[in-house]
């Protein structure tokens, strides 16, 4: 967590569920580690609600680090990897800068933004992975050797300030959820205490000016970066010089730990000179006394086109060797940590000689983030959103233990315990489902009584059943004198199955029609190029993306409906 002290938020609270209905850490160590928690998306309703929670970034490094050192069969060892040896189309070993060699039949990469990093402040040029670390010049050298096609992406940080210079008093604060919550399911819902609040400001007309007028000193307004950066995180800068309408934006005042003083400037990416920070930081209100303990930078990288990967993060043509995270052109932590475990199990899964999981668009978020990457590619560092999703009513934030832990408990990644909890759970909703719908009520029934305390209308002729009634939205489960015995997670999870009933009815059709689809797979050695009236532009599209089923095929960007019915002709065929 070298940045951004916080985990979650829409479309990624959704990968941190998934990863831990899988059998990951990510949620656990977040529950144990977080300083507040806020829900999110409240007023789009139940379904797109989702949590984001701050941490303390240096107690959630040590949680992980004590989580892997008592890990059984994982040792751990500290060195920079300066080459690769591929033999016969496979890994065969690691090359180590010391010059150490560690045979391998599988390796995951996960360098980050360390690939021929620069890091830039104002005029200054480091080559860094991370302030104050050397880049992996020898592992980028060692991707581009093996004919790998590679791409520059930047992003930024933002000044941290010292805690006890900030004013406070003025400003609006975001407490943590009355509500009880746990990022985990398999941790006990709590309430956090709510003394260490987000407060949230705005820049001014006068930060507004110092920017444009050092605009030039900045490399991002200069064109010294090479690549693009992120859409949904851009620079102050970059906000600045694209909205000049805006008279403000919000910067949100975030601590990073519980005992550091170091207050986290989330909104407030740049990269320009040390002393025009000074100036931008001291022209925010509630920041104009404030100490910066360290200034904000952008970095640039490499990352290789994700089209090269298969769906399970395998390289395409080199047996063995997987990348996750920043490498394959996404920006994240939740991003990461989703690749991380898939790739994780995959590369166990070679290891075994057992077949890739493969996660598809209708089962998880980490479905489609691996299919957008390893069929559309990226442009500029990749973020979850929700929008991406087309099921993303299905794939909620509260269900992920439905979805995914079967998965998790069959390739032995979650514990029998944790699976059986998930299965009870699911068996008590799906009671209390079928128990409204057999329920009618009618005129003059005692729930006549809870219509009218909530403002609802009374049930006419023939009746209705409960679980129709559950459709209105001024009602909760708990109004119709069910689900007494569920938590308040799985009650919503009733009241949402209940309100989106047909859309989510009809979700779950679309999702069956896109099984049979990705269903119909597309050999290995099919040659695009030799396919009789596919056109031009088809044949590289599809080459370049080299989709496993018809259904991935229908998803690369560009392809017309053309050249799909031709290569339906020819798998039938």
């Amino acid at each position: 967590m070298p940045c951004n002290p916080a985990i979650g938020g829409p479309g990624k609270s959704q990968l941190v569920r998934e990863v831990d209905a899988l059998g990951g850490w990510t949620a656990r160590l977040v529950d144990a580690t977080a300083l507040s928690v806020r829900a999110l998306n409240t007023s789009r309703g139940a379904a797109m609600r989702v949590h984001r929670a701050q941490v303390d970034r240096h107690a959630f490094v040590r949680a992980w680090r004590r989580r892997l050192e008592r890990t059984d069969g994982v040792d751990v060892l500290e060195d920079r990897v300066d080459g690769l040896k591929i033999e016969g189309g496979a890994l065969r070993s690691v090359l180590l800068a010391g010059g150490g060699e560690l045979t391998a039949r599988v390796a995951i990469l996960c360098p980050g933004t360390f690939l021929r990093g620069r890091v830039l402040l104002g005029d200054e040029v480091v080559l860094a992975g991370r302030r104050g670390e050397p880049p992996a010049d020898g592992l980028a050298d060692a991707l581009g050797s093996l004919g790998l096609r590679r791409m520059r992406l930047n992003t930024g940080t933002t000044p941290r300030v010292h805690r006890d210079s900030v004013d406070l008093s003025g400003l609006e604060l975001q407490h943590t959820c009355e509500a009880p919550f746990a990022f985990s399911f398999w941790n006990r819902p709590r309430t956090l205490p709510p003394d260490l609040p987000v407060a949230v400001t705005r820049t001014t007309a006068r930060t507004h000016e110092i920017v444009r007028a050092n605009l030039g000193r900045s490399p991002n307004g200069r064109g010294a970066l090479a690549g693009p950066g992120p859409r949904y995180c851009p620079s102050l800068e970059t906000k600045v010089a694209r909205f000049p309408e805006r008279d403000g934006h919000r910067v949100f005042v975030e601590p990073e730990g519980r005992d550091v003083p170091e207050l986290y400037l989330q909104g407030l990416y740049t990269a320009l000179p040390p002393p025009i920070q000074d100036e931008v930081v001291h022209s925010i209100p509630g920041l104009e006394a404030a100490k910066i303990l360290s200034y904000g930078y952008d970095i640039e990288y490499d990352a290789i086109d994700p089209r090269q990967l298969r769906p399970s993060l395998e390289l395409d043509g080199i047996e063995g060797l997987f990348l996750a995270g920043q490498v394959n052109g996404t920006t994240g932590y939740e991003e990461a940590a989703a690749q991380g475990i898939l790739a994780g199990i995959n590369a166990a899964r070679r290891v075994r000689r057992e077949e890739a999981v493969l996660l598809s668009r209708g089962e998880a978020f980490l479905g489609v983030l691996v299919d957008d990457l390893v069929t559309k590619g990226v442009t500029e560092p990749y973020r979850m959103l929700p929008s991406r999703a087309e099921f993303r009513l299905t794939l909620r934030e509260g269900n992920a233990d439905r979805r995914l832990s079967p998965i998790g408990h069959r390739i032995g990644l979650l514990p029998d315990a944790l699976y059986e909890a998930a299965c009870q759970r699911w068996q008590a909703i799906d009671a209390c489902i079928e128990e409204l719908q057999e329920t009618r009520v009618g005129p003059g029934d005692a729930v006549e009584r809870a219509l009218a305390v909530r403002g609802s209308a009374p049930v006419q002729g023939g009746g209705r059943s409960l679980f129709a009634l559950l459709k209105r939205p001024e009602l909760r489960l708990a109004d119709l004198g069910a689900g007494a015995d569920l938590s308040e997670a799985s009650s919503w999870e009733v009241e949402i199955e209940a309100t989106y009933d047909g859309y989510l009815r009809r979700q779950r059709r679309e999702i069956e029609r896109l099984a049979s689809l990705d269903a119909v797979e597309i050999p290995n050695d099919l040659g695009f190029g030799e396919l009789d009236g596919l056109s031009a532009a088809g044949r590289e599209l599809l080459a370049a993306a080299r989709p496993v089923s018809y259904g991935q095929a229908c998803r690369v960007p560009g392809v017309t409906q053309t050249d799909l019915q031709l290569l339906a002709v020819a798998l039938r065929r």
